[in-house]
């Protein structure tokens, strides 16, 4: 299948880790996703796992070499928010990129509709994202997530 682009835009919950939870759990909550166990003929495949409907299910079902052999082509397919790289985390936009990119480290939903195509080429590697807090008068009101995953 390849790997797969995707992005979120949601309103801020908290922190970025409770957005990002947050955005997962609307996500499982639509199913709007890939889910490997589906593509599989299941006389090949020894184990299925059903599709997830809480968080807690899809960290079980993580732990499955399938899971990251697949993926879901998702924010699904992520687990941390982190400053350091690694598969499975969002990397959140660094103070000195967002100066680069939108010319203040507070960047506004408009600031973000201006500049929002030239940030793919902020993206790490497969099985990572990115992440950026948007602002309307100094109060963070959305997260941007984007990244790309799945095989």
């Amino acid at each position: 299948m390849g790997a797969s682009g995707w992005h979120y835009r949601a309103p801020y919950v908290g922190s970025v880790k409770a957005t990002h939870r947050y955005v997962q759990a609307q996500l499982l909550s639509t199913g709007d996703y890939v889910w490997p166990w589906e593509d599989f003929d299941p006389d090949v495949v020894s184990e299925t796992i059903p599709r997830p409907t809480t968080l807690a299910e899809l960290n079980a079902a993580k732990d499955s070499d399938l899971f990251w052999d697949c993926g879901t082509h998702s924010i699904l397919d992520t687990h941390e928010i982190s400053e350091d790289d690694g598969m499975g985390v969002i990397r959140p936009l660094s103070p000195a990129e967002l100066t680069d990119v939108f010319g203040t480290h507070h960047p506004s939903p408009s600031d973000f509709d201006r500049v929002s195509r030239s940030l793919t080429d902020r993206l790490g590697g497969r099985w990572t994202g990115r992440s950026l807090v948007l602002y309307l008068d100094g109060t963070p009101t959305e997260v941007y997530f984007w990244g790309f995953s799945g095989d």
